[in-house]
């Protein structure tokens, strides 16, 4: 057995929370992974689940050996921490106009805040009438151990997201149909 670092604690937090959401219903777990990378020596949990059909939202904890190092050794100065990344994958039959990506980003940053950095990536395969965005919300900074009540705060932004994600999108295709 090992002692728990930083990383390990705000993982707990962040599971437990996204599946006690998922045991009351209000969202659906899709994708877990908890990933070592020997050769980097990092750490990454990553969580995604849905609460609306129109997208998957992905919480990231990451670290790697710099901190843990830190961490482990009493004589470094260093507060350890992990970064953390929030990604949403939206689908849709109809390709993504600038309009629609603009829209998109303004609706997240009224919820997570204009100076975060929002990046967006729309995929389409070949022969198909699939499109993703995958929209990122982008932290510059580290989260530490003392700071878990903005993971969980992180948490209810990315449902918020959700919500209106799925309404843009309910309007959209209403407005189509008219």
């Amino acid at each position: 057995m090992f002692d728990p670092i930083v990383f390990d604690n705000l993982k707990v937090v962040v599971e437990g929370e996204i599946y006690d959401l998922d045991l009351s219903g209000q969202v659906s777990v899709v994708n877990r992974e908890d990933l070592m990378d020997l050769a980097r020596f990092t750490r990454t949990y990553r969580i995604s689940f849905q609460q609306h059909s129109c997208c998957t939202a992905t919480l990231a904890l990451s670290t790697d050996l710099d901190s843990i190092h830190a961490e482990l050794t009493p004589s470094r100065q260093e507060k350890p921490g992990c970064t953390v990344f929030i990604a949403f994958y939206i689908k849709q039959a109809v390709a993504y106009t600038i309009e629609d990506c603009n829209e998109i980003r303004t609706l997240c940053e009224r919820v997570w805040g204009e100076n975060r950095v929002i990046e967006q990536r729309v995929i389409h395969e070949v022969d198909t009438d699939e499109y993703e965005n995958e929209v990122k919300v982008m932290f510059n900074r580290f989260v530490y151990e003392d700071q878990v009540a903005d993971l969980i705060e992180m948490i209810d932004y990315m449902l918020q997201t959700m919500d209106q994600l799925k309404n843009y999108y309910d309007q959209q295709a209403h407005d189509k149909r008219l």
